[in-house]
């Protein structure tokens, strides 16, 4: 049975009307996934669009041909606009207003045109092409292009140019309207159908996977300063401990001294400039370092040294406790804050004695640097 293009035509509006009214539902529900609100308004403008189209023998011309492929047009620029959202990038609304304006005078300009159906079919592929190309460049030159979100879409948008090529190459051999007739171009609208519907289902799956991955890191970072939280420093820190056995370990407990102090003096928001500072200063001082490091809790701070970093230890705490006290921190609304610490320092072998016994004997160092006046650093009279 041959398919009509016109009941392409009702499947596809059937299917994205609803499909997209998901994804532009999902994006409203999870605010800084703007992506999804881009895409799911591109598919409902494409719905309109088709609905247009299928209903050209009872409305006027200019609404169901120019009017409709202008609102195409809109719909393919959402795509690109959606891409950069993904990667949190400044969408190029000028540059994607002027391409949609272009191809619509492009459009207006064939209309007297005798071959106008398949110079339309060209120029709509045309375009699709472009803003797809554009969108593939984002995902191609994205830090996460590796992801399997990412790859499905690079996929899906290379097939979908193909399929559109296909189309022009049919739009070029036929000619005064008998495009629309071939069963070829309906296979092709067919096939198109399939690959767009794909696409909107793997652009649902990167928005998920990504926002998964956030919700990782958010779940195992601090999130003022950025730090590893304990969850995170204990997993890792075990790791660490498990594949290097027999290595030089160190495990450093930092505590800010007085810090209550500073709360009720210079309020929390200077209290939470503090902590950022000393996170800035522990990535500063251990980056040169195999170091891992992690804010604990409150105004504790945890870190592990490895290898030749771990007979370093009471260096690279010293130069830590010296280079906080040694200026004033400036807070956020122009207050200075004077702020030490107090760090104990514990020692051994990886695969000797665990994680939990480090941590004991740096607190029993970290308090006898509390009992000793603070603003120092004491190691553990025992190695394990």
């Amino acid at each position: 049975m041959q398919l009509h293009l016109g009941t392409l035509y009702v499947v596809q509006l059937t299917t994205f009307s609803l499909l997209t009214l998901a994804v532009l539902l999902m994006g409203l529900r999870y605010p800084q996934e703007r992506a999804l609100r881009h895409w799911g308004i591109g598919g409902l403008l494409a719905s309109t669009g088709m609905l247009l189209i299928a209903l050209r023998p009872v409305i006027p011309a200019w609404l169901s041909v120019d009017a409709a492929n202008i609102v195409l047009f809109v719909a393919l620029s959402l795509t690109w606009s959606g891409a950069l959202a993904l990667e949190q990038r400044p969408v190029r609304w000028r540059v994607q207003l002027a391409l949609v304006l272009l191809a619509s005078a492009l459009l207006v300009s064939l209309s007297s045109s005798p071959a106008y159906f398949e110079q339309r079919a060209v120029l709509y592929s045309a375009c699709y092409m472009l803003f797809n190309l554009l969108a593939l460049r984002v995902f191609i030159n994205s830090p996460h292009r590796h992801r399997l979100g990412y790859r499905l879409i690079g996929t899906l948008i290379l097939l979908l140019m193909l399929c559109q090529m296909g189309r022009i190459t049919l739009a070029m051999y036929f000619s005064h309207g008998e495009l629309a007739g071939s069963p070829y171009f309906v296979l092709a609208n067919f096939v198109l159908i399939l690959l767009e519907f794909a696409k909107i289902l793997a652009f649902i799956f990167v928005c998920f996977e990504s926002l998964e991955i956030r919700l990782y890191q958010l779940a195992m970072h601090d999130p003022l300063t950025g730090l590893y939280n304990r969850r995170a420093f204990h997993e890792q820190a075990q790791q660490r401990l498990a594949t290097q056995s027999g290595e030089p370990v160190a495990l450093l407990v930092l505590d800010l001294d007085y810090f209550k102090q500073v709360n009720d003096r210079y309020g929390h928001q200077a209290g939470d400039d503090v902590l950022v500072h000393l996170a800035r200063l522990l990535h500063t001082q251990l980056s040169p370092f195999d170091a891992l490091y992690a804010r604990s809790g409150g105004e504790e701070f945890v870190m592990m040294l490895t290898g030749n970093a771990a007979n370093l230890a009471p260096v690279i705490a010293e130069n830590i406790r010296s280079a906080l006290a040694a200026h004033a921190i400036q807070t956020s609304d122009g207050q200075h804050v004077l702020q030490t610490t107090s760090i104990g320092i514990a020692r051994g072998l990886a695969g000797q004695g665990s994680l939990r016994q480090l941590v004991m004997e740096a607190d029993m160092a970290l308090y006898q640097a509390k009992q000793q006046g603070r603003n120092c650093v004491r190691s553990s009279t025992q190695t394990l």
